[in-house]
């Protein structure tokens, strides 16, 4: 496929679990709604979900809010190395570092939350990404900085 985008259709039937190694419950993401090389925005409302395995005592902590950033890093990354060649695997990616993390309010019932992340730089090593999380009406929720290394 090259660089070019996955039409709506293409992005309606992709499935997110193939792009990262989580799959059932811990897959946090729902849709990817747009993307770039460069850009993800995904959406999501398995923060409601009553069985989601991050809650505890019925309650998502804000250092979870974490992990829906760094799932939307290895979707990017996933989604973008699907495209570039046609003999795709998934790559081994690490966390390396956490950075800069910034808290917002985290309003528990929010409809949906959007994820996004922009690639700030990459080499065969590493990859370093800066992603957002905002509410429905588009409050910063938690954002912060992750490089992934690739062993």
């Amino acid at each position: 496929m090259g660089d070019s985008m996955l039409t709506d259709l293409e992005l309606a039937r992709l499935d997110i679990e193939t792009l990262i190694p989580h799959s059932d419950g811990m897959c946090l993401l729902e849709k990817i709604v747009a993307y770039t090389p460069e850009y993800i925005c995904c959406q999501t409302q398995t923060h409601l979900e009553v069985n989601n395995p991050l809650k505890r005592e019925g309650a998502l902590s804000n250092m979870h809010l974490i992990e829906y950033g760094a799932q939307a890093v290895a979707v990017h990354g996933g989604l973008i190395e699907r495209l570039s060649t046609s003999k795709w695997e998934p790559r081994l990616g690490y966390i390396a570092l956490l950075k800069s993390i910034k808290w917002g309010y985290f309003d528990p019932i929010t409809p949906f939350l959007e994820v996004k992340a922009d690639l700030i730089t990459a080499n065969e090593m590493s990859k370093l990404y800066e992603f957002y999380i905002v509410d429905a009406v588009q409050q910063n929720v938690c954002s912060g900085r992750v490089m992934v290394v690739h062993p």
